[in-house]
This record gives structure tokens, sequence and C-alpha cells, in this order.
């Protein structure tokens, strides 16, 4: 084995486990520990060690998945084959058996998500994997959707961004100084704009998707943006900050909310 490919290898083996099949992975293990040996003194071996990629926000724990549940989503969707499965639902206390098309496999934030059709319908939902209790592997043919694709799905549908409404939107933002610096940098979309304004706010625009995952990065900037449109947009701020201003308004902590250590 060359260095450019335990190289590889290695990379791989710290990267891309979770979108592995089990038995693909297993097999490949005994090259994962070669391809560490081949380049442990070398400077590949120093560029794994000092190249990393990190996320936003607290890290949080994936969920656990069951060994055997995981292996057959995995051969089915390999052998595009439909599957049994419990599934329990966000909502749910109780496992529903359902009958699932699988059409591909997405890793978000450490959560593993099944893209699938279920029964005979063809509206494409998402299945967390931790929350299948049992699944089986059918020996029927997968029933896709016609002309599903999963990079479509993502990129241009961007059902995993969690659309509000369909088209786009203007936004028009008032971002604090030190918040806005990142964002005269990088942009939020071809037409994005930033301008300075004459109290050092920076007022960014740009035509983007109405998603869920917009509405979640906007409320991470808290009190350091003030969302000026659209109206519907700026509406639903306004609500959210008046939640959260009377909950931070409620007085005495301790007269709310009973202590952890209270006997």
């Amino acid at each position: 084995m060359g260095q450019s490919t335990a190289f590889v290898l290695r990379l791989a083996s710290e990267y891309l486990q979770p979108l592995m099949p089990p038995a693909a992975l297993r097999r490949l293990e005994p090259y994962f520990r070669h391809a560490a040996q081949v380049i442990a003194d070398t400077a590949l071996g120093k560029w794994v060690e000092r190249a990393r990629i990190v996320g936003r926000g607290p890290v949080l724990k994936p969920p656990d998945i069951r060994d055997d549940v995981q292996q057959t989503v995995y051969s089915a969707l390999m052998h595009n084959r439909q599957l049994e499965v419990d599934y329990r639902s966000k909502a749910g206390r109780r496992s529903e058996r359902m009958v699932l098309n699988p059409l591909g496999i997405v890793l978000r934030d450490g959560i593993v998500y099944l893209v699938a059709t279920s029964w005979n319908y063809e509206d494409v939902r998402h299945y967390v994997l931790h929350r299948m209790e049992k699944s089986v592997e059918l020996d029927t043919p997968v029933k896709s959707p016609p002309a599903f694709r999963l990079s479509a799905h993502i990129k241009e549908e961007l059902r995993f961004s969690y659309p509000i409404r369909t088209g786009r939107i203007r936004l028009r933002a008032l971002f604090a100084a030190d918040a806005a610096l990142h964002l005269t940098e990088s942009r939020l979309a071809a037409d994005h704009r930033t301008t300075e304004q004459e109290d050092g706010q920076v007022l960014v625009e740009a035509t983007v998707a109405d998603t869920a995952d917009l509405r979640w990065w906007l409320l991470g900037f808290g009190g350091a943006v003030e969302v000026l449109g659209p109206e519907a947009l700026r509406e639903e701020f306004r609500e959210h900050a008046g939640v959260m201003s009377a909950a931070y308004a409620s007085g005495d902590l301790e007269a709310t909310h009973s202590s952890s250590d209270a006997g």
C-alpha cells in the first residue's frame, strides 16, 4: 500500500465511518489499521493529526443506533430492497410497524437519517435510525418516486433545511458590527450585499430560501440582529422576542421553578 492510498484510507476511517455499510466497514478495518502503520511517521501521518473538522454549537453525543438495525437498513439500501421497521415517531411513545422504500442515507450533525417513502406513497420523508426498534430486509424491490435524486432533494429542494414556504425571500437584517464581520467575508447568496450604517451596524440583504434553518441561524445571534424584512419574518421574530422577554421578566427564578436539589 502506497502512502497516498494509506492517507486517503486514514481520512476515510476518521470521518466517513457513519456512512459506511457495517459489513463493508468490517472488511475495511484491517486496511485502516495497515494504513495507519504505513504513514505513522510520515508527513502525511502528521497531517492527519493536524487537520480536523469541527461544527458550531455544543457537541452532542449522537444517539445510539442498534447494530442490527443499522446493518439491515444499509443492506436494504445497497440492494434496493424494501424494509419493514418498527419506528417510533418523535411524538409517539409506541413504535409503529411500517414498510419503507429506502432511497438514501444522510448524516447531519451526528444524526443518521434514512431518506425513504412508506408503503406505496410517493412523499419522501426522513426517518432517524436511532428510533428504529426493529428492522427486516424484505425480498420486494424498492418503489422509488420517478426521477428522485438524493442530491437534488438536499441541494435544490433544500429538504434538510426544512422549508417553511416554497420560493425565496428577500432577507433584510441589521447586525451588530462584530456579529456581521464574517458576513462581509462569506456570502448568503449571489446577490448578498452588506452596507455599514452610520451607527456602526451592518445591513445585510440577500435572497434566500425560506427555511427553518434560516430561522435557527438568525436566532443564534440573539440581540445582535434585528430582522427588518420581509414583514412576515419580522413579525415571527417580534413574537419570539416577546416570549423570551416574558420568560426572563417573570421574577424570582427560584419561586418560578423548584430547585433540582429540593427534597
